[in-house]
């Protein structure tokens, strides 16, 4: 398609909504070096992973309880990067989610990602961290324990 804009002076694609999160990362596969062959940016739905990295594992949620998409992330690789979600929020004094939406924006690739929250509060602490980094031992600390998984979500 881009080829096809770009030969009959069409716009080009700029952006692409995937999904794409700190559990959920398939897109690296193919998606991700295509996007950057093609100077297209990601807009990542879902970078909190349905609230599943959002809080310890311990705790429930009545979106947790009654949400059946949030289960696609639930494995043991997704639970330990969850795990270290919380150990590195308490090290920071930052929130599970904060810590979650850092990552996503700390890849190269993403633009700008699309969250949705339930309230204002949660949309301000998600702004609140929006030029915050995190450093590269934290990165490779959260996708150490990431195994790829079946698509889900599209």
């Amino acid at each position: 398609m881009q080829n096809y804009a770009i030969t009959n002076h069409l716009t080009p694609f700029i952006s692409m909504q995937n999904h794409y999160n700190v559990v959920y990362r398939g897109e690296e596969r193919e998606m991700m070096p295509t996007l950057q062959h093609f100077r297209v940016g990601s807009i990542p739905w879902s970078p909190l992973a349905r609230v599943f990295v959002c809080r310890p594992l311990s705790e429930r949620s009545q979106r947790a309880d009654n949400d059946s998409m949030i289960k696609g992330y639930d494995n043991e690789s997704n639970r330990e990067v969850t795990r270290r979600i919380e150990e590195i929020a308490k090290k920071r004094g930052l929130s599970m989610a904060q810590i979650s939406l850092i990552w996503v924006m700390n890849k190269d690739l993403v633009s700008a990602p699309i969250v949705g929250t339930t309230n204002l509060k949660n949309l301000e602490d998600l702004i609140a961290v929006v030029n915050e980094k995190l450093t590269d031992e934290e990165m490779k600390y959260l996708e150490e324990p990431y195994q790829p998984m079946k698509f889900f979500g599209h």
